[in-house]
């Protein structure tokens, strides 16, 4: 499911259907009644793997969006993959992860924002849109979830410039769209992706594997955001059918921890150990 080679397809399959293709933030200025796909990724722990895929979305003149974790940039290796990504016409964005890193504290969050934006503008990347990262087995004292930092008034006033892609993306667009997630080594489509953190009955409908993925997209009427998590995709599918069977294995094994005290404050230690598998 998972390979380069699907990706390859898929991208051909957009360019085939008609649909427009732009970058988050060039959705912003689309008109209100023009559908169109954002091809979004969630760069997390493989920049490597993440130029692959905006290599095959070059090859057909696709411009994706990718929202890439700040720790990534300390790499010089990282920023020059990066730079050829942003010279093809992708936006290299923000992958925040400020609030749970300082665990609900807002001004030291805001502090952590605010130094890692200066870098990623002295490494040559200005954006407008921005998205934060989910941390499964994050224990959150206070607060919901990173998406809280821009949802705090005072947050959203100093960095109005921005818009977060699962806190208000929705108010900038003036149309209704689906969002496509593969968190979990599964195609999803998440029916409230800005508030379902806060609300326990939002449905996560799932779509199924790669060809029922075109499937959905195919027989939708609106515009969609389509979520990939790079550092999961591989050449081959023997690969990925080993680590889907870790994943499986390490998310079992969480949530059997998350019941025993103990554990759990050990999980909660190290919880940003998840985005690497």
């Amino acid at each position: 499911m998972f390979y380069y080679s699907n990706w390859d397809k898929f991208c051909g399959f957009i360019t085939d259907s008609g649909i427009s293709t732009c970058t988050a933030e060039e959705s912003l200025s689309m008109p209100a009644d023009r559908r169109f796909i954002v091809l979004k990724h969630d760069v997390e722990g493989n920049v490597p793997r993440a130029l692959k895929l905006a290599e095959i979305e070059h090859r057909h003149g696709i411009n994706g969006s990718y929202y890439v974790q700040a720790y990534l940039i300390k790499e010089q290796a990282n920023v020059e993959m990066l730079k050829k990504m942003r010279d093809m016409g992708h936006e290299i964005s923000y992958h925040y992860d400020v609030l749970d890193a300082n665990s609900g504290d807002f001004d030291k969050a805001e502090q952590d924002f605010a130094l890692w934006l200066e870098r990623f503008h002295e490494n040559g990347f200005s954006f407008r849109t921005i998205c934060q990262h989910g941390n499964p087995i994050k224990k959150r004292i206070g607060y919901t979830s990173n998406r809280d930092f821009f949802r705090n008034p005072d947050i959203k006033a100093k960095y109005s410039r921005f818009v977060d892609m699962v806190v208000d993306y929705s108010r900038y667009i003036g149309q209704s769209y689906s969002y496509i997630s593969d968190a979990g080594y599964m195609w999803k489509h998440i029916t409230e992706p800005e508030t379902n953190d806060l609300n326990p009955d939002a449905l996560t409908v799932p779509i199924g594997n790669f060809n029922k993925l075109t499937d959905f997209v195919n027989k939708s009427v609106g515009s969609i955001v389509l979520s990939t998590h790079p550092h999961r995709w591989e050449e081959s599918k023997i690969k990925i059918y080993c680590k889907i069977g870790i994943f499986k294995c390490a998310r079992a094994t969480a949530r059997i921890l998350q019941k025993i005290p103990f554990a759990y404050s050990v999980l909660n230690r190290f919880y940003f150990l998840a985005k690497k598998i």
